[in-house]
């Protein structure tokens, strides 16, 4: 990491601002509440996305997964050694499989799994945090950053 630029807690509740507003412009849409974003430790965002499961008919189609493969995209390769990935609410097993293939070492979210589930977006039984502790990379995750209010907008967007 780029020692000259760390990465601090107020550089990512910045970074999740930018991640819920665009979480927010996706459930104006119709959208799922869920935002997600894959930023260098220097500050710049390579990619940020929203949930796009409703608009495409694709139960793959998660704002972390969306913002994979378009920081791969932008890169020309699929690998994210030395980015962060930031989401609105802990990623689940499906997405924190991709992060670990990516190569992304770090996790920040605001909501944990218990608020997903309790919004009514479920759970398979597994958190993708407890599903990290099981990789052979290690994946460091930095949880409830900006918390109160990804929760609130979780909360205030049950689904049904």
């Amino acid at each position: 990491m780029n020692q000259s630029s760390p990465v601090t807690e107020l550089k990512l509740s910045r970074w999740m601002q930018q991640v819920l507003q665009i979480a927010k412009e996706g459930t104006d849409r119709g959208e799922n509440p869920f935002g997600a974003g894959v930023f260098s430790p220097g500050g710049k965002a390579l990619a940020i996305a929203c949930n796009r499961v409703v608009s495409t008919n694709n139960v793959t189609a998660h704002a972390e997964l969306n913002a994979i493969a378009e920081a791969c995209h932008q890169l020309g390769k699929p690998d994210l050694q030395g980015y962060w990935l930031v989401a609105t609410a802990e990623p689940c097993p499906m997405c924190m499989a991709a992060i670990a293939t990516a190569g992304i070492r770090h996790v920040v979210f605001g909501a944990v799994q218990a608020v997903v589930t309790e919004a009514g977006y479920g759970s398979l039984g597994i958190s993708g945090t407890d599903l990290a502790s099981q990789f052979n990379r290690e994946i460091l995750l930095h949880g409830r950053i900006y918390g109160n209010e990804c929760i609130s907008f979780l909360l205030n967007n049950r689904k049904g």
